[in-house]
């Protein structure tokens, strides 16, 4: 071999080399930007159906619909316990939240780019009674395997009247007999009085209650990304707060308000602009889900997010999903 050919070989080597190279950054990078959107479609699907379900299931109150609920708990108007409201929302504007947050909410910092809501909502299977109440004052009497605790949040209903009560006894589960009595100690927030309005028979169920917090706040797992939150009261098994979903860079809810009484929307609001809860049958989340910090696109991608376009300069790809949920139990 001369040193022509030599030399010739090595330019050819060198060039497939250099030909393959390419091809292995580029497929690197295609696959990197592909498994990064759809982390993104995923995480925001698994936030979508998150909030859609208990969306759903807010405010529901077996066979009754949404007739009075009576609340016998001593705050009945605190965010954490107004059972008779299945949804709630703030939105941040002009650097005050809009309607004003609870002490609780609060002081979980919610971030100003996401609105804040708020589902009250049955947690887990109903529980039928076993016998009627002897008073409108009286223990719920149900079959003692029960995983009720002292503490939880019940709600006690039928096809004509329900009430919200706390479980004051030490094992009412395992017992068979809900007791709901006031100034117990220990018991948080404890009820006002032990009267439900009625007396229930055994066509009655009980259900946990439980509050949910949604917001946007720093994540844990990533220093400097948004993360979806929820934070739970009571917790029956869970944590009080969890990181649903991180990359979330803003959310907004906008309600649709039945003003005339037809069972459905006559026009749509953002939480500062309802007046009256009890009007929600419906609701539209919005959510910006931002990719990882190692993903960029080659040219800048504007997005539309709550009818205003915006075009990043950072590079991180961006997905808008959004959807519309009825309130189920907000209509007969």
């Amino acid at each position: 071999m001369t040193l022509v050919e030599l030399m010739v070989g090595l330019v050819i080597g060198l060039f497939v080399v250099a030909v393959m190279g390419s091809v292995y950054i580029g497929s690197r990078t295609t696959f990197a930007a592909q498994e990064s959107t759809g982390r993104v479609q995923e995480n925001g699907r698994f936030a979508m159906d998150a909030i859609s379900q208990d969306l759903r299931m807010s405010g529901f109150r077996g066979c009754l619909g949404q007739s009075a609920v009576v609340n016998t708990l001593n705050t009945p108007n605190a965010a954490l316990y107004d059972f008779g409201q299945p949804v709630w929302g703030s939105r941040s504007t002009s650097g005050a939240w809009s309607p004003a947050l609870d002490a609780v909410i609060g002081g979980l910092s919610p971030s100003a780019d996401g609105d804040v809501l708020v589902v009250r909502r049955p947690a887990g299977v109903a529980w039928a009674l076993i016998g009627e109440m002897a008073s409108t004052s009286a223990v719920l009497s149900i079959t003692p395997t029960a995983n009720f605790v002292q503490g939880d949040l019940l709600m006690v209903a039928d096809c004509v009247g329900a009430a919200v009560l706390q479980a004051t006894n030490a094992a009412p589960g395992t017992g068979g007999s809900i007791d709901h009595q006031p100034a117990v100690a220990g018991v948080v927030p404890g009820v006002s009085t032990a009267n439900l309005g009625r007396a229930f028979a055994n066509d009655a169920r009980v259900w946990r209650m439980q509050t949910e917090v949604y917001y946007l706040a720093g994540s844990a797992r990533h220093t400097g990304q948004t993360a979806l939150w929820v934070y739970r009261n009571p917790t029956y098994g869970e944590a009080q707060k969890t990181e649903l979903v991180t990359g979330v860079e803003r959310m907004a809810f906008t309600f649709g308000l039945d003003t005339d009484g037809d069972l459905s929307a006559d026009r749509f609001a953002s939480a500062d602009g309802v007046a009256n809860w009890a009007q929600v049958v419906s609701a539209r989340v919005e959510l910006l889900l931002v990719g990882n910090l190692e993903t960029r696109t080659t040219k800048a991608q504007p997005y539309t997010f709550n009818g205003s376009t915006t075009t990043p300069t950072d590079g991180r790809p961006r997905t808008v999903m959004s959807t519309l949920v009825t309130l189920r139990n907000a209509l007969p």
